[in-house]
């Protein structure tokens, strides 16, 4: 069962995009913001990182950044935004899978999922 990393300061947004994930038959971490996202990406070794470009506390490029220094090839990362300084090809050369614009359709973002991940 692949696990997904769910990671934005919205915890609500993080509990929608689970329980949505989860009845898609994968299994789900949380984090609300960037820190405590790489801190689960070294102890919980997920598939896949879906992150939030701004929060506090670092955003989702930093956590990318922080993501591929600590291991190039695992876990793949999705970013999403609603606005973003930075350019989805920047975002994409640093190592992302891709970067999904808001409002997020649900069920494309685990079709990406399962490509991604061969799931």
């Amino acid at each position: 069962m692949p696990k997904v990393l769910i990671v934005d300061d919205e915890i609500d947004i993080c509990e929608m995009m689970a329980f949505s994930f989860e009845s898609q038959g994968f299994e789900t971490i949380i984090a609300g913001d960037a820190v405590q996202a790489l801190e689960m990406v070294k102890s919980q070794d997920p598939d896949l990182v879906i992150s939030d470009i701004r929060m506090p506390k670092g955003g989702g490029m930093k956590l990318l950044e922080d993501i591929k220094a600590y291991n190039p090839s695992r876990p793949k990362v999705f970013l999403i935004t609603g606005y973003s300084d930075r350019s989805k090809e920047e975002a994409i050369a640093l190592g992302a899978e891709d970067v999904l614009s808001k409002p997020i359709k649900l069920q494309a973002l685990i079709e990406k999922a399962r490509e991604a991940l061969k799931a």
